[in-house]
């Protein structure tokens, strides 16, 4: 039996991304074992079956995710998740700017 595959190596290979992995394992349409507690592994027989299945998808559906879309998603993500961080770098910059050229003055 071949090596299982990582969730992101089944998005990977099917140029989807992590979460529509998962959907397809809520839908049913794949089987994941788990491996070491809560990572997920697939059987690369079952992910390369579905591969067609998941083209003709996104042929069919005009509103479903680019190509581009996985990575759209994780500077999407990117930006929720540090948001905080950078509001606070961008504020902190201009602080330092503003002093800089005040003591000049």
């Amino acid at each position: 039996m071949d090596k299982m595959w990582t969730t992101a190596e089944v998005a990977r290979y099917l140029n989807v991304t992590d979460r529509d992995v998962e959907h397809l394992v809520t839908e049913g349409r794949l089987t994941g074992y788990h491996g070491g507690g809560k990572f997920l592994r697939f059987r690369p027989d079952q992910v390369q079956a579905l591969k067609g299945v998941v083209a003709a998808r996104a042929q069919d559906d005009p509103s479903s995710p680019s190509v581009a879309e996985p990575m759209r998603t994780r500077v999407r993500e990117f930006f929720y998740c540090y948001d905080l961080y950078l509001l606070s770098a961008a504020l902190l910059i201009s602080v330092v700017v503003y002093l800089a050229a005040s003591g000049r003055g």
